[in-house]
């Protein structure tokens, strides 16, 4: 303990330091006479004690708020992101549904349906995706028992999805997939039940191409109201004009009534749309388009020449580009080059018309023995080009040789051997003159074959054959008739008239 002196006292008093000043006090002293505190032992730990308990709960208050201020911060900062990720999703979806990748567009949705799986926009959206995606399937390879249950169950959806709150354009899409859904489920089926939901959606977007279109297609399709259908779909034409479904879609409706020269421009017009068409059920339309368009040109060639006045209402010119049109298409079909080659015949085009003519009639089939009936037409033509052009005079030969065989063998038939599978084929070996009088009795004999039945009975070219068995014979299949109801090596008996005079020979059967 500190003894300090005091100046008014010649003795020395205890003195020790306050605890809160650090001012000398008496060491009795119970209160600081500089600072007011009090320093008596006792009342100086509770204060102490006092004070560290204020500190401590402020600590704590402070340690709490901090505490609290930090989750309310992470907990924003977990909400921005769950945004910002959901907002990343659903780009992410928009970006693959424009490219058509809607397998890919749906699973970005489906995760971000795991971050908010109450969102009613988003499972709309997911709805949509989904519903398009099988109906394009189901259109492309048919309804299978395998889609069922999910059609059922997107069924529902839509419905449930109807009944939230939504803008009048996105219920008008909703209605029109579910007008479409439900054909393919016979337990929805109803044609009064989906009418009603195209007509609604109608109602609610007039102006949608996609509504209008829809709409008019399933009118046309059931046959309820076809003017109105046809109609509908002319307005989806003007409303969307580059979407290559539409004027397809109309064409084969027109081309179905035999409407060709209306039909004709759509689908042109469907053909030179391929290159903005991304969806893949557009991308096929443009695609039928084409081979649509080739039906049409044979279809309307088979009833009027390509050199009429009239064919398909189109002048010189434009049956000229159609005919560039379907050869850039189809460059080696027959139907198509033989309507070229006569076209370009009219034209005086030999070149071309030698050329188009070469892609109907192969070599093969020019240096046939005897050409296929089928193909005469085609000889025809070619001889006629070759014969204005003057190009190739073997090659005009090699045709008028070929035409003249095919002329020849209309005059007759032939049979070497005949029977039916599974059974014993019989010997004939005859040529014989075409029978087209029934007043004619027999067959005369062109060629009978050697080492053939008829040939080794004792017939000869110029014999005319009358009875085989006893029975009157009309024509080689009488002939095989006849011989198919005996074994081979039977001997029957063989009716001929030769020079006028009737014979009697007989026959082995082979």
């Amino acid at each position: 303990m500190t003894q300090l002196p005091l100046a008014s006292d010649a003795t020395s008093i205890e003195l020790k330091a306050c605890p809160y000043c650090a001012e000398p006090i008496q060491t009795n002293a119970l209160k600081c006479k500089h600072c007011g505190e009090s320093v008596h032992p006792k009342t100086f730990l509770q204060g102490f004690t006092s004070r560290l308990i204020v500190m401590v709960g402020l600590v704590t208050g402070a340690l709490s708020l901090f505490y609290a201020l930090r989750e309310g911060y992470f907990f924003i900062e977990k909400k921005q992101q769950q945004r910002a990720e959901l907002d990343s999703y659903r780009a992410v979806a928009d970006q693959f549904e424009t490219l058509d990748l809607l397998n890919y567009a749906q699973l970005a949705l489906r995760q971000a349906m795991e971050i908010a799986p109450n969102n009613i926009e988003l499972q709309r959206q997911y709805f949509m995706l989904q519903s398009h995606d099988l109906l394009r399937e189901v259109q492309w390879s048919g309804p299978d028992e395998k889609h069922r249950p999910q059609i059922e169950q997107m069924i529902l959806d839509g419905y449930r999805l109807l009944e939230a709150k939504t803008d009048p354009e996105q219920k008008a899409h909703l209605l029109v997939m579910l007008g479409r859904l439900l054909p393919q489920d016979m337990l929805w089926n109803d044609d009064d039940g989906v009418t009603t939901l195209f007509s609604r959606a109608f109602a609610l977007h007039p102006k949608d191409a996609e509504v209008v279109f829809r709409y008019g297609s399933w009118l046309v399709d059931m046959a309820l109201d076809k003017d109105k259908g046809l109609e509908l779909i002319g307005q989806a034409l003007l409303l969307k004009p580059d979407d290559a479904l539409y004027p397809y879609e109309m064409a084969k409706i027109l081309r179905s009534e035999g409407k060709l020269a209306q039909a004709l421009p759509l689908l042109q017009r469907a053909i030179n749309l391929l290159p903005q068409q991304r969806a893949i059920d557009r991308v096929r339309a443009s695609n039928f388009s084409k081979t649509d368009l080739r039906r049409l040109f044979v279809a309307a060639s088979k009833i009027q020449d390509i050199n009429h006045s009239d064919f398909l209402g189109l002048d010189l010119t434009q049956r000229r580009q159609l005919l560039e049109q379907l050869l850039a298409l189809w460059k080696s079909d027959r139907e198509i080059n033989f309507v070229a080659a006569q076209f370009y015949l009219a034209e005086q085009q030999y070149e071309l018309a030698e050329k188009a003519i070469k892609y109907t009639i192969s070599e093969g089939d020019l240096q046939a023995q005897l050409p296929r009936g089928y193909y005469v037409v085609q000889f025809q033509l070619y001889r006629d080009i070759l014969t204005h052009s003057g190009r190739d005079p073997l090659k005009l030969k090699q045709i008028e040789e070929g035409l003249q065989r095919y002329q020849d063998a209309k005059s007759y038939e032939e049979i070497l051997d005949m029977g039916i599978e599974g059974q014993h084929n019989y010997k004939i070996g005859l040529r014989v003159m075409k029978q087209n009088d029934p007043k004619v009795r027999g067959l005369q004999v062109l060629e009978a074959y050697s080492a053939y039945p008829f040939a080794l009975a004792g017939m000869v070219k110029g014999d005319i054959v009358l009875k085989l068995a006893h029975r009157e014979v009309l024509n080689l299949k009488t002939i095989f008739r006849i011989l198919s109801n005996f074994e081979p090596g039977t001997i029957l008996p063989l009716k001929i008239s030769r020079a006028g005079q009737q014979m009697e020979l007989t026959l082995k059967v082979q």
